[in-house]
């Protein structure tokens, strides 16, 4: 499937909302440095709850029911060049994820029980990779079932006699 070329607006909110992300990350160091928090000494524990955390909401934005509102008012605005740059930020799991990494890594350091929120989030983002895949185990299993039936079925009909 081709993608519909990005029209001029689309383009300049595009780097518009390149410039503001740059200019939350500096924020956001910035109010980490004023807090006494240095990001380059994350534990890997730290590291990982905040990944993890970032995938679960991630998927919540990208393709969940609860944020299924908010995706189709954004596609109400689809055709203004914000409207489409904002569609691209939140359909997108790539685009969406960093801007989510951002929002999780400031609050879990900078809001006070932003550490629980994430680390809710994280013990959703693993219930949910858990469930994914005894889904993918069911399926696969379901499709050995249908292939092995189907087989079944075929000898069966091969080795009728015909007139019989």
């Amino acid at each position: 499937m081709k993608l519909p070329k990005p029209t001029q607006a689309e383009k300049w909110w595009n780097i518009v909302s390149t410039f503001v992300f740059i200019a939350l990350v500096v924020l956001a160091g910035t109010l980490l440095i004023d807090a006494g928090v240095d990001i380059r000494n994350i534990t890997a524990f730290e590291f990982l709850l905040i990944a993890i955390s970032t995938y679960r909401m991630t998927r919540m934005l990208v393709y969940d029911r609860v944020f299924k509102l908010i995706r189709d008012m954004i596609r109400l605005m689809e055709g203004t060049g914000f409207g489409d740059s904002l569609k691209a930020i939140v359909t997108c799991p790539w685009c969406a994820g960093v801007w989510i990494a951002l929002f999780n890594t400031t609050v879990y350091f900078l809001i006070p029980f932003g550490d629980i929120f994430v680390t809710l989030m994280a013990i959703a983002g693993i219930a949910t990779l858990f469930q994914l895949s005894v889904n993918f185990i069911g399926l696969k299993a379901d499709e050995k079932q249908f292939d092995l039936k189907k087989k079944k079925d075929k000898d069966d009909g091969d080795n009728q006699k015909p007139g019989y």
